[in-house]
């Protein structure tokens, strides 16, 4: 593990951010989840049950990483927790993780559309391939076990019929991602309204490639 993410910091990002999702749509009534690993076997998370848009730091709920409680405020965590376990578990690297429902992502997997389409440089560069996780019952262990193969590999995923998981070096960087994703799920949704997608082709994606180290950033997954 690096250097430990600060609990008082963490507790502003998440609300900062748990907000952010609520007035951009990202999440509605009591829908998502949000997890800062504080150390390696220490885990900040929201609870459930309450809107993300209204919470404070007060609500948030320590956990370890198999889920038991750390603090005795008696507050659950979300019943969604054990994919974030899933994903600390496989990856060291991640200290957050961002689990919402973005409209139009959500929407291509709805209607069996595929979202790996490469029609932008940024998506290309940052995310690469955005998998889709076979459909399971939210709140269950199917959820993890459907996402177990993926995260190893790739920084999100889609939630056949359900939503989106981002995870990252922070929760900053894992909501960026989230972003990303949904910038792309309405710009290609446009492109298929005006008569369909201009994917860019191989030569073109392997230049983009080639750029992820003039930005510093490693070549993600196609």
């Amino acid at each position: 593990m690096t250097e430990k993410y600060s609990q008082t910091k963490a507790r502003t990002d998440i609300i900062e951010i748990a907000r952010l999702c609520y007035e951009r749509r990202y999440i509605c009534g009591m829908e998502g989840n949000f997890s800062i690993r504080l150390e390696e076997n220490l885990i900040l998370t929201t609870p459930a049950g309450v809107c993300k848009g209204r919470i404070n730091e007060d609500d948030l709920v320590l956990v370890d990483l198999t889920g038991a409680p750390k603090d005795a405020r008696n507050k659950r965590p979300s019943t969604e927790l054990k994919m974030h376990l899933t994903v600390y578990q496989s990856r060291p690297d991640v200290k957050a993780c961002v689990h919402a429902h973005p409209t139009y992502a959500v929407a291509f997997s709805v209607a069996g559309v595929d979202l790996n389409q490469h029609i932008l440089p940024e998506v290309v560069t940052t995310l690469g391939k955005i998998p889709l996780a076979p459909y399971a019952t939210p709140s269950t262990d199917e959820v993890s076990d459907s996402i177990a193969p993926i995260v190893k590999e790739h920084d999100s995923l889609i939630l056949d019929h359900h939503g989106a998981l981002t995870y990252g070096a922070d929760l900053w960087d894992a909501y960026y991602k989230l972003e990303t994703i949904e910038h792309h799920a309405q710009t290609l949704y446009i492109a298929h309204t005006l008569g369909g997608a201009k994917t860019l082709d191989k030569p073109e994606i392997e230049k983009l490639m080639k750029t992820c180290a003039t930005y510093g950033i490693s070549q993600p997954k196609l």
